[in-house]
C-alpha cells in the first residue's frame, strides 16, 4: 500500500469522525454519496476510507471537500496543518456548516459567486480594521 494513500485515507476518516451534522451525530458513508451527486460510490467511497483505492480524480477530491468544508488542499498537507485546518473548519458555529453544505448544491458559476462575495465582504472587513487601527494611534 502506498502511504500517500494510507495518509488519503486516514484524513479522509478523520473528516468523518470529526464532522457532525447539526444535531451533533457522524454522517454516514450513504449520507456522503449522496450528497456528492455521484462523484462517488458507496464502494468507490469505502475502498478510499480503507486505503485500497489509488489516486482519486480531482472531482472526488473536490466533492469530499465541498461535503465536509475544508479546501481540496487538505488532503495534500502535512499533517500538522490539517490537524489546525480541520479543528478551526470543525470548531467554528453552525452557520458555516450551513454555508458549505448549501453551496455545494450550487453550480460552478453559483460556488464561484458565493466565494468572490466571501472574499468582498474579508476585504471590507480587513480596511475597516485598517482604519479603526489608524483612528486609534496614539
Amino acid at each position: 500500500m502506498n502511504p500517500q494513500n494510507e495518509n488519503f485515507s486516514a484524513k479522509l476518516n478523520r473528516l468523518f469522525e470529526e464532522s457532525r451534522k447539526p444535531d451533533g451525530s457522524q454522517y454516514s458513508q450513504a449520507e456522503v454519496v449522496e450528497k456528492t451527486k455521484g462523484a462517488l460510490t458507496r464502494v468507490y467511497l469505502w475502498k478510499l476510507r480503507k486505503g485500497s483505492a489509488s489516486n482519486p480524480g480531482f472531482h472526488v477530491i473536490q466533492a469530499l471537500a465541498d461535503f465536509f468544508g475544508v479546501d481540496p488542499s487538505y488532503f495534500f498537507e502535512s499533517d500538522e496543518l490539517n490537524t489546525e485546518q480541520i479543528q478551526w473548519s470543525l470548531t467554528n458555529d453552525a452557520l458555516v456548516d450551513q454555508i458549505a453544505l448549501r453551496s455545494s448544491e450550487l453550480d460552478d458559476e453559483g460556488k464561484q459567486a458565493v466565494l468572490d462575495m466571501i472574499e468582498s465582504i474579508a476585504k471590507s472587513k480587513d480596511k475597516n480594521q485598517l482604519r479603526n487601527d489608524e483612528e486609534h494611534r496614539p
